[in-house]
């Protein structure tokens, strides 16, 4: 888009611009030419460069493209047009614009410019049938001011608004492309169908689960929407960072992307792989981390393990997750990004059910959190008392409290649950700037 209006900003553009305006409804050209796009691009360099004069240029060269054609109709009249209208639908545009004129007059030249076909033919007929020079420029100029006028606005908001536009498509072409299937699917059968109305919705709701299944498989197996490639830096660099941060792991990089709360903290040389080890529980596979297969899938799906969704903080997956034992649809599951060198950090919670969420590039069907995640967070803490090679130093105040009944997909009292090594020794200031609460 800033290519073309960088050319479009030049002589040889403004001169293209100019011509195609002009020829937007000049007799015999007018059928080829979409002005359309002269009137968008002099919107855009408005916008963008500040400057009136191409707008007010195509304004001029519209205008002067209908007076043109006004002006060869008087001239050369019903023996021209009865050579040049050939084609079936240029008759009837032309009989659609003779009759409007006989009645309207002057306001059918105005409207004309927001009729497409319409508004070819109304500037050579109306010189054709004699209409008054002062009168049908008068109404040509209006006409030119409401026909191309809503297209430049158009092109001036649309400019204004292209990083939204860019950004929602660059983020959400997934999404739109998998709802014009939907739709253009339902549609179909809907039509092909001769059965009763109830029949036919069943259907619909047939091929509408068949397809947004597919897409699903398309997506995990097939398109890669988890390339293995370098994690960006964190931007955490020490764990007092921790207090200057939102503690939120997200499915995707939009707003779309409802958020899990970060809600453990690790202090300690070894990993959260580690802890989870100590602790018995089952390392999963992720998407990220591992090449997975649609049979490699089904193999975790039989036994009960399948592989956990990406969620991402600070813009990196996991380097890890795990699972205590359970069933498919609820499990008590955690992920871990080892942020430094002496601390990572976690994200516990349980699958309560099977729900359609918003992933990545795409609504896929996900495994949907229990809300209630200090329960997942009390749990691990219950169990890492029990365990001889970690202890738990007590409680951080870093998270933000979201009390039952604010609108989010999770609630917690904002407290994170921080673990050391057994018998390890931490700094003041970390104990300081983790605002530490002493278990009681």
């Amino acid at each position: 888009m800033t290519d073309l209006l960088t050319m479009a900003n030049s002589v040889p553009g403004y001169f293209l611009l100019g011509l195609v305006a002009f020829c937007d409804t000049l007799i015999g050209v007018g059928f080829f030419v979409f002005g359309e796009a002269a009137f968008l691009a002099s919107g855009a360099l408005w916008t963008s460069t500040g400057q009136a004069w191409p707008v007010a240029m195509v304004f001029c060269l519209s205008w002067a493209g209908d007076l043109t054609s006004f002006t060869l109709g008087r001239r050369f009249g019903r023996r021209f047009s009865l050579r040049y209208l050939k084609r079936l639908k240029r008759r009837r545009a032309w009989r659609g614009a003779q009759s409007a004129l006989h009645r309207k007059g002057g306001a059918f030249v105005i409207v004309s410019r927001l009729l497409g076909p319409t508004a070819w033919v109304t500037p050579f007929l109306a010189g054709t049938m004699g209409m008054a020079t002062p009168i049908f420029a008068a109404a040509s100029a209006i006409g030119v001011i409401l026909g191309v006028g809503q297209f430049v606005l158009l092109g001036a908001l649309g400019y204004q608004s292209l990083p939204y536009i860019t950004s929602l498509l660059s983020d959400h072409i997934w999404t739109i492309a998998l709802g014009l299937t939907l739709l253009l699917s339902a549609i179909f059968v809907w039509r092909r169908s001769e059965a009763s109305c109830a029949m036919r919705a069943l259907k619909v709701v047939i091929v509408a689960a068949v397809v947004f299944g597919a897409s699903n498989l398309l997506y995990f197996f097939a398109l890669n929407p988890h390339p293995v490639a370098a994690s960006p830096a964190l931007s955490t660099r020490s764990v007092c960072d921790l207090a200057n941060r939102p503690l939120l792991a997200h499915p995707g990089h939009t707003d779309w992307h409802l958020p899990q709360p970060v809600n453990v903290v690790l202090l300690s040389g070894r990993r959260g792989s580690d802890l989870m080890s100590a602790l018995g529980w089952h390392q999963n596979l992720t998407f990220s981390q591992n090449a997975i297969s649609f049979v490699d899938f089904l193999r975790q799906l039989a036994r009960q393990t399948p592989p956990v969704s990406e969620l991402l903080f600070d813009g990196r997956p996991a380097n890890s997750a795990f699972q205590m034992s359970g069933t498919i649809k609820k499990r008590e599951h955690i992920r871990w990004w080892d942020v430094g060198p002496d601390f990572s950090v976690g994200a516990i919670s349980r699958d309560d059910e099977l729900a359609i969420k918003y992933y990545r590039h795409l609504p896929v069907l996900l495994h949907d959190i229990d809300p209630r995640v200090d329960h997942s967070r009390d749990m691990l803490r219950s169990q890492v008392i029990e365990n001889n090679r970690f202890d738990v130093l007590g409680f951080a105040s870093l998270a933000q409290e979201v009390p039952d009944g604010v609108e989010a997909d999770y609630q917690t009292d904002g407290r994170v649950l921080v673990i050391v090594d057994r018998d390890a020794d931490i700094p003041p200031d970390t104990l300081s700037c983790l605002k530490i609460t002493p278990l009681t």
